[in-house]
């Protein structure tokens, strides 16, 4: 099996509204998409997560040219190729989240050609992964007292979905996320929660908080201070009782090697779609086995990047492990996004806060290359509009 052809699908969507979080507002929803064609005609779908149109350019003029004629049933062969020939520039960042969309297709091709789901090659399980709703963005047009009481309803319509576990957004101002966690407390007595700061805090506000979020059982702090600051991120994992979790921002066995020397966190978040894809989450959850710290993936996409995390998780061990399993959850984003809900013709079926595996062979998921078109960015005229400025 020999690849024949690689191409970028640039999609955006414009929100009816805009969402924020501690660092800024989105008023579209953009996504890259990677369709890898082999000669006997298998196509393989992967997805990249970060911007769009700088990762296609690195897939387009420097990872296609060096993968036509590839196997892509040789996936950790593939994935060193990739690796070595950009080893001074793909360590971290746009080459990376390259590699990642490539990887993703190229197991979706293996798993198509040996006629098996790919939670199965990685050894997984067809049981269903129960989900978590993340949500509850900021609102750019109205008012804190009004926007929190908005949050309250939207959390209260996931709750009645199924979903018993919410992530909520904070690290808008201090006072505000302070009100916000105490809030979602009293509102969901009974509901799982996790915060997110998006890396808003420094250390002394990010213990402050760390403290509240714990007297509050909260189940973990996510992204309390900048990726790089894993020195604090250790100080603060010292310092309150409520797991700490990151790892969207990193990628790579490396770098989570590091986080484990530090110490930073009780919870890894790569994200398959940026960390390195399947092949190299596989390792970085090695790490974290070795660690003694949980996994659980980030995911905030399409149902590619959804379908990619749901088989990671369907193979996770548990850390240390017991008779009754801890769950581990499926990130599930439920804010708008018209091409996440329009170019699927297939699909793991979503329904009571749980997600149920199909049994098709590769991720499960087939796209309507139709209804693509009409998100499809405009390279050309973004290019002139670049020129112009």
């Amino acid at each position: 099996m020999k690849i024949s052809n690689i191409e970028c699908f640039p999609l955006r969507a414009n929100l009816d509204s805009a969402i924020g979080f501690s660092q800024w507002y989105y008023h579209a929803k953009n996504n890259l998409l990677v369709k890898v064609t082999c000669e006997d005609g298998t196509v393989g779908w992967g997805e990249c997560y970060g911007p769009s149109l700088a990762i296609a350019s690195a897939i387009e003029h420097h990872f296609k040219p060096k993968l036509l004629g590839c196997n892509p049933l040789q996936n950790e062969r593939t994935w060193n190729l990739m690796w070595r020939a950009y080893h001074d520039f793909n360590r971290g960042g746009i080459f990376m989240a390259a590699i990642s969309g490539l990887d993703i297709a190229f197991w979706d091709i293996k798993g198509k050609a040996l006629q098996a789901p790919v939670r199965t090659l990685l050894g997984g399980s067809d049981d269903p992964i129960e989900c978590y709703a993340t949500g509850m963005y900021f609102r750019e047009d109205k008012a804190e007292e009004e926007m929190l009481e908005e949050l309250l309803v939207e959390a209260a319509g996931y709750i009645e979905e199924g979903y018993d576990f919410l992530k909520v957004k904070i690290g808008k101002n201090v006072d505000f996320d302070r009100e916000l966690v105490s809030e979602f407390r009293e509102r969901f007595p009974d509901v799982k929660i996790a915060a997110d700061s998006n890396h808003a805090y420094n250390f002394k506000e990010a213990l402050d908080m760390a403290q509240l979020l714990e007297s509050l059982d909260y189940s973990w702090f996510e992204e309390p201070l900048a990726p790089d600051n894993i020195g604090d991120m250790a100080r603060l994992r010292e310092s309150t009782t409520i797991a700490i979790a990151a790892g969207e921002c990193e990628q790579t066995r490396f770098g989570f090697e590091r986080l484990a020397r530090a110490g930073s966190l009780d919870i890894y978040q790569p994200d398959i779609a940026y960390c390195g894809g399947l092949t190299e989450f596989q390792k970085i959850a090695a790490v974290a086995s070795a660690a003694h710290v949980d996994v659980v993936p980030h995911c905030w996409g399409l149902k590619l990047n959804q379908a990619a995390a749901a088989s990671a998780i369907s193979m996770l061990p548990e850390n240390p492990g017991r008779f009754e399993r801890r769950t581990v959850y499926l990130e599930m984003d439920r804010t708008e996004h018209l091409v996440r809900d329009s170019i699927f013709s297939q699909a793991h079926k979503v329904e009571g806060g749980k997600l149920y595996f199909n049994d098709l062979p590769g991720l499960g998921v087939e796209l309507d290359e139709a209804a693509i078109t009409s998100f499809l960015v405009d390279t050309d005229a973004v290019n002139k509009d670049s020129h112009a400025k």
